[in-house]
């Protein structure tokens, strides 16, 4: 009885460990343009929660947010009428892209230039078992959007930095 005892405690301790090992860092860009919700031409990570990446041609998809080049976020989907049908040289698109399968978040800034869209895109990453260094919580729970609100305002200067250089060499 003992013998049982134990060889079932052993069994349950080996099927409790996981087996699965952490993703490499390629695979890990990869399931991140997988995300995206328009086809991205080059993703390329700048450090390790922000990618750039360019897109051949105009993407049309309406954003969820507006910046501008002094940095003040707009509302685009409000009762309000959207301030603009496409997108300019001089406005900043954000959508806001959330993937429960993956328990991350997506921050998106798209730029425009010479008819080619280009940008970041924030990864806000909560901890599961492919991806153990990310955030102690789940980034995608509704109840908890004020935290990942005060981090994406943190990402508003990188691209409007971005925006502003694009738009002096525009001049």
């Amino acid at each position: 009885m003992k013998r049982l005892l134990f060889i079932t405690l052993v069994v349950a301790m080996f099927v409790s460990c996981s087996t699965q090992t952490a993703i490499t860092p390629a695979q890990y860009t990869q399931s991140v343009q997988k995300d995206i919700p328009f086809s991205v031409a080059e993703l390329k990570p700048v450090k390790s929660e922000v990618y750039s990446f360019r897109c051949d041609g105009y993407i049309g998809m309406l954003p969820d947010y507006e910046i501008d080049e002094d940095g003040v976020i707009m509302g685009y989907r409000t009762t309000f009428a959207p301030t603009h049908a496409t997108q300019t040289s001089k406005i900043i698109w954000r959508n806001i892209v959330i993937s429960k399968r993956n328990k991350r978040v997506l921050c998106i800034d798209r730029l425009l230039n010479n008819g080619n869209t280009f940008g970041y895109v924030y990864v806000i990453q909560g901890e599961d078992k492919s991806y153990p260094d990310g955030y102690h919580w789940d980034v995608t729970d509704q109840r908890l959007m004020i935290g990942v609100a005060d981090i994406l305002e943190n990402y508003t200067d990188l691209s409007v930095e971005l925006l502003k250089s694009v738009s002096n060499i525009n001049r």
